[in-house]
Parts: structure tokens; C-alpha cells; sequence
């Protein structure tokens, strides 16, 4: 579906199906250390990063915050590690494997360039922020899959004294990119403000 088909609603995919670890990753899985040995988390996806934990194989409930970058030994994928404060950090795609579904609402940060943007979704608020400017908060509405096509969502938003204003999120089998670097997000999303502007940009899951 392309984004002129879209353009109504709001969304956040958090389903999937299971088994061996996608070629993408999946945002609405939790995934388990496979293979022998410990897996090492580091702090950026470069190889040389400096080592932010220590995971032992089969450690399970692992999520993703849906980004990635390819390297020569393969694509790193970014992981909120469970005990590690939320904050995220990479790991080889090699060393992953869906385990089960995911079926919390997944708070979703969302972000865009020229101008720059970031939208923060989690519960029943999103935060937009720009540079200069104050932080606006909407109203954000329950999550409603679109009929039709599984793979989108939609949120209806909601400022002060205004009835309309949506986000569309897209899943992109091959990612989303901001133009500005190698790190493919997994949904890409048209921001439709209350104010009557759109945006556009790229979606990831948000720790929480």
C-alpha cells in the first residue's frame, strides 16, 4: 500500500509471525540468544563499540527497537535488553531468534528531517518536539488496526480545542530510512498535524 492510500489514519504494527529471525526485525517479537556462547551487547553497531552488557545463549525476552545496519559480518540489529534501564544496544541480526509475540501496545518514537522533528507515542499521549521550539502533547486515542491491511495502524491525535490530527505508520519490509544514515527504521509514517501540516518520516519502538 502506498502512503496516498494511507494518508487517514494512524499506526503502529506490533504482529508478526514466528520461528527463525526475519531478515528484518521485528519490533512485535521478542527474541532469544541463539547459538553457543555468551552474546555481548554493545553500545553502537559498530564492531570496536564498547561492550554494554553480557547476555548468555538462550537468554530470552529480548525486544527490538526495529532498527538496524548492515555490516561485512552481517546486519546489527538495536535491542532494548530487559534489565538494562531501557536503554538500547546492538547485536548481531546472527545471534537472534523470535520466540513469541509481543501483544503490549509498543510506545513508538517517530522522527523526520528538513525540517527536524521527533513524535513520541506511549499510552494515551504523544510529544512532539521540534529544534527552538516548546514541546506540544496531543491527545492520542486507542490504537485501531485498518480493515483491510493488517499492516497498518491507525491513532487519531488530538490538540487543545481540535477534534483532528492523525499519524499513519507503514511497514516497510525493507526499512526506512532518514536520508542522513546507514540505521533503517521499520515503519515509515506520515504525520498529518491538527494544524493541517503533514510530515514524514521514519518510526521505531520507544524504550518502556
Amino acid at each position: 500500500m502506498g502512503l496516498r492510500a494511507a494518508v487517514a489514519v494512524l499506526a503502529l504494527l506490533v504482529c508478526g509471525g514466528l520461528g527463525p529471525a526475519p531478515v528484518t526485525p521485528d519490533p512485535g517479537l521478542r527474541y532469544a540468544v541463539a547459538g553457543g556462547g555468551p552474546l555481548i551487547l554493545r553500545v553502537g553497531p559498530e564492531p570496536d563499540s564498547a561492550v554494554a552488557a553480557t547476555l548468555p545463549s538462550g537468554a530470552a525476552g529480548l525486544i527490538l527497537t526495529g532498527r538496524s545496519v548492515p555490516g561485512e559480518d552481517g546486519p546489527s540489529w538495536e535491542i532494548l535488553p530487559p534489565g538494562a534501564e531501557g536503554r538500547p544496544a546492538w547485536a548481531p541480526a546472527s545471534r537472534l531468534i523470535a520466540r513469541e509475540t509481543d501483544s503490549a501496545p509498543a510506545p513508538l518514537q517517530c522522527a523526520g528531517t528538513e525540517p527536524f522533528w521527533g513524535l513520541r507515542l506511549e499510552g494515551g499521549e504523544a510529544r512532539m518536539n521540534r529544534p527552538g521550539a516548546m514541546d506540544e502533547i496531543f491527545r492520542a486515542g486507542r490504537r485501531q488496526g485498518a480493515v483491510g491491511d493488517p499492516g497498518v495502524f491507525v491513532q487519531r491525535l488530538a490538540a487543545q480545542g481540535r477534534t483532528s490530527g492523525q499519524v499513519v505508520v507503514i511497514r516497510r519490509p525493507e526499512g526506512c530510512s532518514d536520508g542522513m544514515s546507514d540505521l533503517s527504521s521499520p515503519y515509515e509514517t506520515v504525520l498529518t498535524m491538527p494544524s493541517g501540516e503533514v510530515l514524514a518520516g521514519c518510526c521505531r519502538r520507544a524504550g518502556g
